[in-house]
């Protein structure tokens, strides 16, 4: 049996619990009502840049990309990891595998329709069990580690394989091998229609868990893995790093730029801004790698953290260059992220929230609040928690155009834990505000649907609990 172990360097000072919310920006209508199970609209992806604000006093979370930049296609919420958004609705792959007719077990591309309020299988075929390969909705054999996205009007699934650089294997009793499949690209209609397979990474290229749309086409991070003994298990590391594009249309793609250093550090993707990707790396004391660091006990690592910084850089596209933005103290708990070309981070030291160019390394604090965290953004709003939710599981919204500070007292009706924030725009949020669960009766839950709701942003920023349920047929994960 193995165990794998992994520090997690954001957190590992103040242990603080795991976030179960973010956001990601999208676009929705009015709400009506159907009792299809099946998928029957015709939604498309825009990124048109209107002026969709709702209220006197709400900002605008319009979506307005520029095919001249890069834009980040994946997107993270917690537990959620399978989803993206159009403007007319919202897709999810389930974690959960069903019986399919013959036996076989298989995930489901669900649907959830914003002008009827009606989760459906991602199938238009109104005859349909949706229990066979035959059904748009099914996904055989879908990866746990795949992901869905969105661009340039065309509905992608990434199948790849667990991505294990920088974990630790301790082996208990006997030994086991992880099977490997080559990593796949498939893309579809937005109706789920019209499925194919068109690219295939190499055999031995483990794909990151990025994705970028851009000139040129889909930007991804391949590299190779393999191991290294160190005192506590083995080691998984990663070399011939490599940032590749590929151009949907001619199947064929190009290297963009390397993205081992020759520096000793391990750099992580944590977005982009403009033409630029925004890295982050611990850079520990003496010449220390993150592979040394791993062979530490717990109270070693935690003496270490007190000396080691946090580095954030930009990597230009144009001539590959990395420019170092600022650093920070390793030894808190931390969080950035990135808005309309800028970085913002802060950490549990304080209360700052600070906004930085990526460009010219200029700082300003943009707002000071006890919920500092930064969980995510909503178009122009940043969506900030404590560092410890068990405390206050509440949100805070800052606008990043006025610097005005929305205090939000909304929590998960079921448990008091903070809202799943989905997506968002037109005045509306669509937001998980309840759960069916178990109590477990050990302080655990187990939780068998993610109530989903369309709420109005107004009412989000100012704690009116009015929301308007999605009619769920699946858990809703």
């Amino acid at each position: 049996m193995n165990f794998f172990r992994k520090y997690s360097r954001k957190s590992a000072a103040a242990k603080a619990a795991v976030l179960l919310t973010a956001v990601c920006g999208c676009i929705f209508s009015a709400c009506g009502t159907n009792s299809s199970d099946h998928y029957t609209g015709n939604p498309e992806q825009t990124d048109d840049g209107s002026d969709r604000k709702s209220g006197s006093d709400v900002p605008d979370i319009s979506s307005d990309s520029n095919s001249d930049e890069l834009v980040s296609l994946i997107q993270h919420t917690g537990l959620f990891s399978r989803f993206c958004s159009t403007d007319e609705g919202f897709y999810y792959l389930t974690e959960k595998q069903t019986e399919l007719s013959d036996g076989s077990y298989a995930s489901h591309l669900m649907y959830m329709d914003y002008a009827t309020c009606q989760e459906v299988y991602l199938c238009s075929d109104s005859s349909c069990r949706h229990d066979t390969q035959a059904c748009t909705s099914v996904f055989s054999d879908a990866s746990y580690d795949g992901r869905i996205f969105l661009w340039d009007g065309f509905l992608y699934y990434l199948d790849r394989s667990p991505d294990t650089s920088g974990t630790t294997v301790i082996t208990i009793t006997g030994e086991t091998e992880t099977e490997t499949r080559p990593s796949v690209l498939y893309r579809m209609n937005p109706d789920g229609s019209g499925r194919e397979q068109i690219y295939t990474f190499d055999d031995n290229a483990t794909v990151e868990d990025v994705a970028f749309g851009g000139p040129g086409g889909l930007y991804f991070v391949t590299k190779k893995l393999g191991t290294a003994q160190i005192s506590s298990g083995t080691y998984t590391t990663a070399s011939d790093r490599q940032l590749i594009c590929l151009d949907p249309g001619s199947r064929e793609t190009r290297a963009v730029c390397p993205l081992d250093f020759d520096d000793g550090l391990n750099w992580q993707i944590i977005g982009c801004a403009g033409n630029r990707i925004i890295l982050e790396t611990y850079q520990y004391p003496d010449g220390m790698t993150e592979q040394d660091a791993a062979a530490l006990d717990e109270d070693s690592y935690m003496d270490i953290l007190k000396k080691t910084k946090l580095v954030y850089a930009s990597l230009d596209l144009s001539d590959g260059e990395k420019t170092v933005i600022c650093t920070r103290s390793g030894s808190n708990s931390s969080s950035e992220c990135i808005l309309n070309g800028f970085l913002y981070i802060s950490d549990d030291s304080g209360k700052d929230i600070v906004k930085i160019d990526p460009l010219t390394g200029e700082e300003s604090v943009i707002a000071s609040l006890s919920r500092n965290d930064l969980s995510g953004t909503l178009g122009s709003l940043l969506c900030c928690t404590s560092y410890n939710t068990a405390e206050d599981p509440c949100y805070s919204f800052i606008d990043t155009d006025t610097g005005k500070v929305y205090d939000c007292s909304l929590t998960n009706k079921a448990l008091g834990w903070p809202l799943d924030l989905m997506a968002a725009a037109d005045g509306r949020a669509l937001v998980i505000y309840d759960y069916e669960y178990t109590d477990n009766g050990d302080g655990s839950y187990e939780i068998s649907r993610y109530q989903y709701g369309l709420i109005r942003l107004e009412d989000l920023l100012n704690s009116v609990p009015d929301y308007t349920p999605v009619k769920m047929i699946r858990e809703g994960i």
